[in-house]
């Protein structure tokens, strides 16, 4: 008599579907009750749990409603209509017959009663199903929202440990990833799972709307990854339907109170006293619709902000007029009302939006990250054609979007509005057109830089004039703007790699002491973190690192500028050798990087180091879905980069096919940055390293660093050394070594101990660097240096020493990843695995023949085999692919 309903759509908690199902089976258990928030998931996880053991269970299904509260059995009826009408007169009798019908219908399997809204249920229903599981006849499991709503007999049988209960919460980052990629059959882009997650809140019923309200419009499928396109983001019906079921049975005050958060987001609650009085704002408290926060004043506003959304939605113009009326007798409430509520508000009312209203929204939207809100927001009534502040901002926010084009047609659109600019204003819209020049790959980014230097010098002029009213004010802008020039020079000399000249700025501005707003504090310190770290003095550059990522924990920058800022310690640290310290203090060592402020950018960042440290799986899983959303808009110029790193990363896995569609998207077009186009330049040999010519790559990465040396970037100069040598040319030892005694911090003493037992033929010290290299994380320089360590034994004729050798390069390097060489026996059969480690051990094709018992001519024959399965033509390349030890 299963009433198992059709499972929904369900996807991860399987940590929890396991806990249920044990509870439901465990002796000395009744079973487990399942609470959250509506739409949280407590259905599909409880129709997950009893799916996985249906056929082992007698499931009834019951579900509690308001309707029937006051129904005495009403949810349990269907039960109570297969028994003789005399039975239903009393409890006892009821209980023993169901108990009976139970059993008899379970024919020895266990019974479970699966109880949706347990709140809902009436006293008679609540006591039958408790005295069920109390005689044993039956488990349950539970879903409820407000499990102190429910009948106290439920609460009873928690509190005696007998009820297991387990509280669902909203996804996170990484099981709303999880959900939309069953629910979209293949891979997201972190963009789309951050919007979708903030459209929904992490409610799995709201997720699933919302992606499928902006599938195939702002979400579409690009070469196998769902990306995020530009756009509006749209309240889904489903949302809307559910605010209304909420907010609508309210009596009209409280609707009032819900009403005018929904619109404003935030009121002080002496305000919502005032216009709706304490009673009502109380009643929803206790309700939990709304929570008060505690700050410099109290504040109150909606429990859930995506039923707000939903809530706005429904409201229509008349009432949001009469709302907003209300609001407007307190001049300091709509002075303090968020700018982006604000002037949605004013729209809902169909009322004009004052520019300086306009450009505070979007420039709120566009410190979110949210830039296509920010350019809507600088469009409404066209005020931008005629506002050069808003004109500025419209530029600024499609170049932080990546739509360059755009923003070039916005510039031209704005250059008349220039000549009667406030020194301010011009001098931003200068400087974004300096930034976009550079990205377009045009001549002439410094000419709009001193453009605005000289309106500065102007401004400064007049300030020193004692006649001036506003003297003293315009010397404090003019530092300000004079702060804001020296910046920019410095990043467009970060994004032509002249690390010299950006740190020259950055500690001329620190000369200057100008006062620096926070944004403009931690721009200056990444600049020349970054500045320092590429030339000579990383250590000074990790402790300013330190000190960077211990202050973007803390919020108070906009998302331009933390992400850039993470982009700059990335480097850094994964460039020093300083990753495991670097990824802890960043908040990157785990879900690689799910945090909601971090883009398909910061992606491409992670999956570049786990490229570099031989990981090529786990590198693909981020790589991929990044390259495929940057190949619509690429803000930071990244994408030969990420082209050049997959391309790397299926070479390491011997899938050159693969790796063949990306080398198109690998060669930087101008605007690529210049340390984008130097990584990529490095992946490029490295992979030509792989697959086909070691001593061309080799010699190719010795030249890349000796013009690296000219620029005055040694830590990629030691990079481009450190490679050469790894790939066998030791003509680039003696430089290897000179730049290594220059450089600072852990990857330079790794590279100057692994040139070291290069030059020495030392295997001892070859395999130091091999243990230090995998403590770092690194193992591909671990796998580089055992196998140089290998070389140098067998060079010694010594086999214990080779076997040593072996057996410590297999205790260090015990994380081979799934596409590495080591995977690569697989395809060997046991005898042929048997005889490949006895030849990459130095043995000679007749003393195999010894050990093994055959004749030589079936050595050969095996190793022919042997040879073409591992894709390598002698002994020497069949030892580096195998670094392990004789047993």
């Amino acid at each position: 008599m299963s009433r198992l309903a059709e499972a929904p759509f369900f996807v991860g908690r399987a940590d929890i579907v396991a806990s249920v199902e044990e509870a439901l089976l465990s002796t000395g258990s009744v079973g487990a009750v399942l609470v959250g928030e509506a739409g949280v998931g407590k259905t599909a996880v409880m129709q997950q749990a009893l799916t996985a053991r249906a056929a082992d269970l007698l499931i009834v299904r019951i579900r509690g409603s308001k309707g029937s509260y006051h129904q005495a059995f009403r949810p349990v009826n269907f039960l109570l209509s297969e028994l003789d009408t005399d039975v239903v007169d009393h409890p006892v009798t009821v209980l023993r017959a169901v108990s009976e019908l139970l059993n008899f219908q379970a024919r020895g399997r266990r019974v479970v009663l699966a109880v949706d809204n347990i709140e809902y249920l009436d006293p008679s229903s609540s006591s039958l199903i408790t005295q069920l599981v109390l005689n044993g006849t039956a488990s349950v499991l539970l879903t409820t929202q407000d499990f102190t709503a429910a009948d106290p007999m439920f609460a009873s049988l928690w509190r005696e440990g007998s009820l297991k209960r387990f509280d669902l919460s909203p996804f996170t980052a990484a099981e709303a990833r999880a959900f939309l990629e069953a629910e979209l059959e293949g891979p997201v882009s972190v963009e789309c799972v951050h919007l979708l997650l903030r459209m929904s809140g992490g409610n799995a019923r709201f997720l699933q709307a919302s992606t499928r309200a902006l599938r195939g419009r702002r979400i579409v499928r690009q070469d196998g990854t769902w990306v995020l396109l530009p756009g509006g983001t749209p309240v889904p019906a489903e949302v809307t339907e559910a605010a209304i079921g909420v907010f609508e049975e309210l009596p009209s005050g409280q609707r009032d109170v819900a009403h005018l958060l929904a619109l404003a987001g935030r009121l002080p609650v002496s305000a919502m006293h005032g216009l709706a009085g304490s009673t009502d704002v109380d009643a929803l408290q206790s309700a939990g619709l709304v929570v008060v926060r505690h700050g410099k004043q109290e504040e109150v506003e909606l429990a859930d902000p995506v039923l707000g959304a939903g809530a706005v939605e429904s409201i229509a113009a008349h009432r949001a007029q009469e709302l907003y009326g209300r609001l407007a007798e307190d001049t300091t409430l709509i002075a303090a009302l968020d700018p982006e509520r604000h002037a949605r508000w004013l729209l809902r009312c169909h009322h004009s939006v004052p520019a300086g209203l306009c450009l505070a929204a979007a420039q709120s939207a566009s410190d979110d990250g949210r830039y296509c809100d920010a350019v809507e927001f600088t469009e409404i009534q066209d005020l931008h054609r005629s506002d050069v502040a808003l004109a500025g901002e419209r530029v600024r926010a499609l170049i932080d979007d990546g739509r360059f084009e755009d923003a070039a047609n916005a510039l031209s659109l704005a250059a008349p509005l220039l000549a009667e600019a406030a020194p301010a204003d011009a001098v931003r819209m200068l400087l974004a057109d300096a930034v976009l020049r550079n990205f377009l790959g045009l001549r002439g980014a410094g000419d709009p830089v001193a453009d605005a230097e000289a309106r500065v010098d102007a401004a400064g002029d007049a300030a020193g004039d004692p006649a001036g009213d506003t003297a003293g004010d315009t010397a404090g802008d003019t530092d300000a703007l004079r702060a804001e020039i020296i910046i920019t020079r410095a990043e467009l000399a970060s994004l032509d790699g002249e690390y010299p000249r950006s740190r020259e700025l950055m500690q001329s501005l620190r000369a200057a002491a100008y006062p620096l707003s926070p944004e403009q504090k931690i721009r200056s310190d990444a600049l020349l973190c970054e500045a320092w770290a590429m030339m000579e003095s990383q250590l000074e550059a990790l402790q300013l690192a330190d000190d960077l990522a211990d202050r973007l924990q803390h919020g108070g920058v906009s998302h331009r500028t933390r992400e850039i800022a993470y982009l700059r310690l990335i480097a850094v640290y994964s460039a020093s050798g300083s990753w495991g310290s670097g990824a802890r203090r960043l908040g990157l060592d785990v879900d690689h990087g799910e945090a909601a402020h971090r883009g398909s950018s910061v992606q491409l960042a992670l999956g570049l180091v786990l490229a570099r440290y031989g990981q090529p799986e786990d590198a693909l899983g981020l790589l991929k879905p990044a390259f495929d959303q940057l190949r619509g808009r690429d803000p930071h110029r990244l994408l030969p980069i990420a082209a050049a790193s997959i391309a790397y990363c299926h070479t390491m896995n011997r899938n050159i096919q693969d790796a063949i569609p990306f080398l198109v998207h690998a060669e930087p077009s101008a605007g690529v940055p210049w340390m984008v186009r130097r990584l990529t330049s490095q992946l490029q040999l490295s992979s030509l390293g792989l697959r086909e010519s070691k001593t061309e790559a080799a010699q190719q990465l010795q030249a890349l660093g000796q013009r690296d040396r000219e620029r005055g970037a040694s830590l990629f100069e030691l990079s481009a050394f450190t490679t050469a040598v790894r790939l066998g040319n030791t003509e680039a030892l003696a430089e290897l070594s000179d730049v290594a005694a220059r450089v600072q911090g852990p990857f330079a003493r790794l590279s100057e101990m692994f040139a070291k037992g290069v030059g020495h033929r030392d295997a001892e010290v070859l395999l130091q660097a091999m243990e230090l290299a995998a403590a770092a994380g690194d193992q591909n320089f671990g796998r580089d240096a055992a196998r140089s360590a290998l070389s140098a034994a067998q060079a010694l004729g010594n086999k214990s020493t080779v076997r040593e050798v072996q057996q410590r390069a297999r205790q260090v390097l015990v994380n081979e990843t799934s596409g590495g060489p080591m995977s690569q026996l697989e395809s060997l059969t046991p005898r042929e695995s048997e005889i490949a480690q006895l030849a990459a051990g130095g043995y000679a094709n007749r003393e195999i023949a010894d050990v093994m018992c055959v004749s030589v001519r079936t050595i050969e024959g095996h190793l022919y085999q042997i040879y073409s399965k591992l894709h390598v033509s002698s002994r020497l390349q069949l030892a580096e692919l195998l670094p392990t030890p004789l047993q």
